[in-house]
């Protein structure tokens, strides 16, 4: 009987939740160990209360504990840790409160983005956009540029009209 309640009770989100953090002793950080977003932020994939996915995993794990909550409202990190997933490192404020924690923490800016060849989903060198750039300047065609490197056509109008690696001049 209690192998039975024990496991009707980590289905569905809770199940979600303890297979995606890394749950230790109850005062450190308990961080996602799955996907983030561009600042940092835990990425949720499973539905709550009609939400939709995905959502921020730390914004998820205060409802999972303590109940629905309006966007207005935001989810602070006392510990200043953005992977922080443990319900007694989170609070609710305002859009103010929270930034002057984030400052108070040294969060308060974004994680430097990888540009470039380091970006997660590159296909080019900087050597190759270069070339590619001096290509585009003596008009050669996107798609016949674009074979060369073995991207697409859009990738080399993205180069060509500044959208892509316009930090990056000849």
């Amino acid at each position: 009987m209690l192998a039975g309640i024990v496991s009707n009770l980590f289905k569905g989100p809770w199940e979600y939740y303890v297979k995606h953090v890394d749950i230790g002793v109850p005062d450190k950080c308990w961080e996602w160990k799955k996907s983030c977003g561009t600042p940092g932020y835990g990425n949720w994939h499973y539905s709550l209360f009609d939400l939709p996915k995905p959502g921020a995993a730390h914004r998820r794990t205060y409802m999972l504990f303590n109940g629905f909550i309006d966007n207005d409202v935001h989810v602070c990190h006392s510990c200043g840790n953005r992977k922080c997933c443990n319900p007694d490192h989170l609070y609710l404020g305002t859009a103010k409160e929270n930034y002057l924690d984030a400052v108070h923490h040294g969060t308060h800016k974004k994680p430097p983005l990888h540009l470039g060849s380091k970006a997660y989903a590159s296909k080019l060198s900087e050597a190759q956009v270069l070339i590619i750039k001096q290509r585009l300047e003596l008009g050669e065609a996107d798609q016949d540029i674009a074979k060369d490197y073995n991207v697409t056509s859009g990738c080399i109008w993205r180069i060509r009209k500044g959208h892509n690696w316009s930090w990056l001049s000849i």
